[in-house]
């Protein structure tokens, strides 16, 4: 099967499952957020792109992923929605999708076919401001115009939800360039744990209040089953703590004293970076880029090891980060998150087996 065949297969597939989605109550995003967003895959030829969300730039972080590809192969809609912007100096396009959500293809052809002359125009005929749209029309041809004189033809392309958050769509890209789901790795959905860990008196079986519910909200997110969180400290919930404070190496009494607060609230800290963990995460070596990148360094920092920042780059500074972390626990000092690394990291947060990514 030739690879505009796949393409082809892939955007009516997309096409298809974004006419059968049902709405789903509206969740909030992050900056650079992973998700699992249906689209079609917007260059229509040969290319090749790489996750290059966190990139630093002139400007600032550059919240987009370049395909690059030869000038003139096509470049089509993502998803059904209307025109929202063409720049008047060639060559900008902004898509507003009928579900909210936006997509924003910058670096559009602007030379005559053959030449660099700056003379052309990129942006395919019929479309400007309040076009309608479908997903795998036509909307233009891959150039170099704007700031990518000096860098090769390629597309700068963009995805916002529809709160407007710039979203990272690399796994979004890679579903729809091969036709396969890509694991998405989420955080647990861990509530506030103030009352709990802030409290000083024992919390014990029994127990009933807020800071119980908690606990059990707590508990639940890391994987322990507590029956839900109904702030009684019952026979479940006295299961599951004993459980965590093992995988902890604490004492496991079931009792919530100052060395459990304590394990709970370091946990609590690491779990919004806590997919970068999981064992399907990919391999992350020096010059890496990406989501998982900036939570490695959360997490580094959190162990003990500083990154220098977290800006999602892999540099000298999370490397030192790495391979002293992986002195100081006795692997292989590589400077690279692999299987082991990973489930070092895992352990000292008392992560083991947990499973972020679905």
């Amino acid at each position: 099967m030739s690879q505009m065949t796949r393409r082809l297969l892939a955007a009516f597939a997309a096409t298809a499952l974004m006419a059968l989605t049902v709405p789903t109550a509206h969740a909030r995003n992050e900056y650079g957020a992973d998700v699992d967003y249906p689209l079609v895959f917007p260059v229509a030829g040969p290319n090749r792109y790489g996750d290059h969300f966190w990139a630093s730039r002139a400007s600032g972080t550059h919240h987009a992923v370049d395909i690059m590809a030869d000038k003139m192969i096509p470049v089509v809609a993502v998803a059904d929605g209307s025109i929202t912007r063409v720049n008047s100096r060639c060559c900008t396009l902004r898509i507003k999708h009928d579900d909210g959500w936006s997509s924003v293809y910058i670096h559009l052809n602007n030379d005559t076919p053959g030449t660099d002359d700056g003379q052309g125009w990129g942006i395919a005929p019929g479309i400007s401001k309040g076009t309608r749209v479908s997903a795998g029309q036509l909307i233009g041809w891959v150039g170099d115009s704007g700031n990518a004189e000096s860098t090769g033809s390629h597309l700068h392309f963009e995805l916002l939800d529809s709160d407007g958050v710039y979203v990272d769509p690399y796994v979004s890209l890679r579903a729809a360039d091969t036709g396969e789901a890509v694991a998405i790795c989420k955080q647990p959905d861990v509530s506030s744990v103030s009352t709990l860990v802030d409290g000083s008196d024992l919390l014990r079986f029994g127990a009933r209040g807020g800071a119980v519910g908690e606990l059990q909200q707590f508990l639940s997110a890391i994987g322990h089953d507590v029956g839900g969180a109904d702030g009684v400290f019952g026979p479940r919930t006295l299961a599951g703590i004993r459980q965590f404070q093992e995988r902890q190496g604490l004492n496991p009494d079931g009792v919530i004293g100052s060395q459990t607060r304590n394990a709970i609230s370091r946990l609590a800290s690491a779990l919004p970076a806590a997919a970068v963990l999981d064992k399907s995460g990919r391999v992350l070596r020096p010059g890496a880029r990406g989501t998982d990148v900036k939570q490695l360094q959360e997490i580094l920092a959190l162990a003990g090891h500083n990154p220098g920042g977290a800006d999602g780059i892999l540099g000298p500074k999370t490397q030192a980060a790495i391979e002293a972390f992986q002195a100081q626990t006795g692997l292989e000092v590589d400077g690279k998150i692999g299987p082991n690394t990973r489930a070092q990291l895992s352990a000292a947060f008392g992560l083991s087996g947990l499973t972020l990514c679905s």
